[in-house]
C-alpha cells in the first residue's frame, strides 16, 4: 500500500493505492489520522487506485471520521475504486461517508463549507 498524505490550509489530502488492508493500517494512522487537528479538520482521501479492502481499512477510514468530528470536519471519499465501493456498500458505511467524484471537487466543498 502506497499513502501520500500531505496538508493545505484547513485540510488533509490524501492518496491511497494498492492493498488497504491491515498491513498497511499502522502506516495509515500515522501518515493521515496524526495529521488531524483543528488547523487540519478536513480530510480527503483520494480511493481511486485502491485494489482491495478489508475491514482494518474500514475501522481506520472510521478513526480518520472520529478524529475530524472531534475538530468539527469532515472525511470526504474521492473517486472510490470498485473494490473499495464494495465493500463501504456491504457495511452500509457508503450512507456515512461523503464522496466526491475527484480532489478539485471535494476541495471545492470542504472549502465552500468551512
Amino acid at each position: 500500500m502506497q499513502v501520500h498524505a500531505s496538508t493545505e490550509p484547513g485540510l488533509v489530502a490524501v492518496a491511497i493505492s494498492g492493498r488497504f488492508d491491515a498491513h498497511g493500517i499502522d502506516r495509515f494512522d500515522r501518515e493521515v489520522i496524526d495529521l488531524i487537528s483543528a488547523e487540519h479538520a478536513h480530510v480527503i482521501i483520494d480511493l481511486a487506485d485502491v485494489e482491495f479492502m478489508d475491514s482494518s481499512a474500514l475501522a481506520g477510514l472510521v478513526r480518520a471520521l472520529k478524529a475530524t468530528v472531534a475538530h468539527h470536519g469532515s472525511v470526504t471519499l474521492v473517486a472510490v475504486s470498485d473494490a473499495a465501493r464494495i465493500i463501504l456498500e456491504l457495511t452500509r458505511l457508503d450512507a456515512v461517508f461523503a464522496t466526491a467524484p475527484s480532489m478539485a471537487d471535494a476541495r471545492a466543498r470542504v472549502l465552500t463549507a468551512a
